[in-house]
């Protein structure tokens, strides 16, 4: 019963972050003028970014492992 009660807790506090980060949003583009095309760069340019470092840190444990494997 606790297992269920903390997921419903952990989900509710994901839902509500995400609300928050809505409205933060929003007030952006609404109270500071904030282009809603800059803002969509800017989140493509993190998920690029993003995406760069994770294939370059998986490319990089991939060679570790066949090294290893290389030596035994």
């Amino acid at each position: 019963m606790s297992n269920l009660k903390k997921q419903i807790q952990q989900r509710s506090t994901w839902i509500a972050s995400m609300v928050a980060c809505f409205a933060f949003l929003l007030m952006a583009v609404k109270v500071y003028e904030v282009p809603v095309a800059e803002i969509t760069s800017n989140l493509l340019m993190v998920v690029f970014g993003l995406t760069v470092i994770v294939a370059a840190a998986a490319l990089l444990g991939r060679l570790i492992v066949m090294l290893r494997q290389r030596r035994k």
